[in-house]
């Protein structure tokens, strides 16, 4: 039987672990990193796993510089792990043009991991493939550099953290990838796949769903940075703040494309609700510091994917003669937080 192979754009926190947990299913894989980051990758990468305070050696992958050194190859999937802003760069817009060049005339199926409104258009415009060709997935694990300086929470082994390239924690539910179903013979295929590791699984998303979530999580995170990302106790208490965000949360989940699921999850994802899911998602991720998480990631690695996600539904929303007067003035604080010198 043919072992089933995927090409991973991108070795950094969601390659690595994504990569690590395919091969341990069997499937051969493949990265295609910027030029010069090859021979980062010439010694096996090691990943910190927070569940088990473990490293995971990682070794049985190939790796590629350029799109050229694709042509005697094929893939069953390609995994982009570029964010949202990174895919609109110009850096990035190349990638995905000299990527579409190698793979439109195989049968491979594209995997983004970026958010934002109007990232499935971007990507299908530049690859140059069907629309039946791609579909959104994304860590359903929390993943980071390890040199990010985390604070350590016992048992955490810092000396091992210190010798990895990645760590990495999984959720209660074990879930390591979601991926949605609109494209369901694609996303079934791929979920069996990764759950043949046997580590952890893969779940599907109505692509629905995944438009709400991929569009409103981004509030919280605001939040979050203009407090100091303190913890979600801490951040709950300072109620004017913590009802703002939740407030645009719902004006985002309320947006006419979201149709009526959108207006039933904005009434039903209130400060109440919303504050029970942060809190239950910081007490499952220990030893893993959850807003010392976001603060890396979302005050840092794709802070301008978040930014530009709410900016992308301001507007949207305002097409439509929607105030959204609860993003805006979060929007406007979080810009006054960084006029006034302010850490993200």
């Amino acid at each position: 039987m043919n072992r089933s192979s995927i090409l991973i754009v991108g070795a950094g926190a969601t390659g690595l672990p994504v990569g690590y947990h395919l091969a341990r299913a069997g499937t051969d894989v493949t990265f295609l990193v910027r030029a010069g980051r090859k021979s980062a990758l010439d010694s096996p990468q090691q990943l910190y796993c927070y569940d088990d305070a473990s490293l995971k050696v990682f070794a049985d992958y190939s790796v590629v510089e350029n799109t050229a050194e694709l042509a005697e190859k094929s893939f069953q999937f390609v995994l982009v792990t570029l964010d949202g802003h990174a895919s609109r760069t110009e850096e990035g817009t190349a990638t995905l043009r000299a990527l579409g060049d190698a793979i439109r005339m195989s049968d491979a199926h594209v995997v983004m991991s970026a958010f934002g409104m109007g990232i499935r258009d971007h990507y299908l415009d530049v690859l140059g493939i069907a629309a039946d060709r791609l579909t959104h997935g994304f860590l359903g694990m929390l993943a980071h550099q390890a040199r990010a300086g985390l604070p350590v929470h016992a048992p955490t082994d810092p000396a091992k953290v210190a010798r990895a390239n990645v760590a990495y924690k999984h959720p209660a539910n074990n879930v390591g990838f979601r991926i949605d179903s609109g494209n369901a013979t694609a996303a079934k295929e791929f979920a069996a796949l990764y759950n043949r590791s046997g580590l952890s699984r893969c779940a599907l998303i109505s692509r629905g769903l995944d438009d709400i979530f991929s569009d409103a999580g981004s509030p919280v995170y605001m939040a979050g940075a203009i407090a100091g990302w303190p913890g979600f106790a801490g951040l709950v208490a300072d109620k004017e703040l913590w009802r703002l965000a939740c407030r645009a949360q719902a004006e985002i989940m309320a947006l006419p494309k979201n149709g009526l699921r959108g207006r039933l999850m904005a009434r039903f994802m209130g400060p109440r609700t919303t504050a029970k899911v942060h809190l239950k998602m910081e007490r499952d991720m220990l030893p893993l510091d959850y807003q010392a998480f976001n603060r890396f990631h979302h005050g840092g690695k794709v802070h301008a994917q978040d930014v530009e996600g709410l900016r992308a539904c301001l507007d949207e929303g305002r097409r439509h003669g929607r105030p959204m007067t609860a993003l805006a003035s979060l929007l406007e604080r979080l810009a006054a937080h960084k006029a006034a010198g302010q850490p993200i």
